[in-house]
């Protein structure tokens, strides 16, 4: 009986923990990415490139992956974040996530 119970009560831990690490978002939009837009390269050929940044946020949690969807959105976050701080209005991604790192090229573009 108490071998159940304490079955039971781990797997409703590891439910609890698993719900957290995906429903978890750790990075919030500051102030000077608030008004950096995310583009396609198609769509930066006309602007002015200010140069790239390499953002990285957690991928696992004690050894545990993390939504993919949730660690890409942050990735987005802290690349609007940086370009708004490097003096630009568009990021655009160069690479793709890998292991909870990415680069964005950051732009100057004319307002659509």
């Amino acid at each position: 009986m108490v071998t159940i119970m304490k079955k039971t009560k781990l797997v409703i831990a590891g439910m609890g923990f698993s719900a957290l690490l995906n429903g978890c978002t750790w990075v919030p939009l500051d102030s000077s990415g608030s008004d950096v837009q995310v583009f396609p390269q198609a769509d930066v050929v006309n602007c002015e490139r200010k140069g790239k940044v390499t953002v990285t946020t957690a991928h696992t949690v004690g050894g545990i992956a993390r939504g993919a969807q949730k660690v890409k959105l942050e990735l987005i976050t802290l690349a609007r974040n940086e370009g708004g701080k490097m003096g630009g209005n568009v990021v655009s991604a160069e690479s793709e996530p890998s292991d909870g790192r990415q680069v964005f090229g950051v732009y100057i573009c004319p307002t659509r």
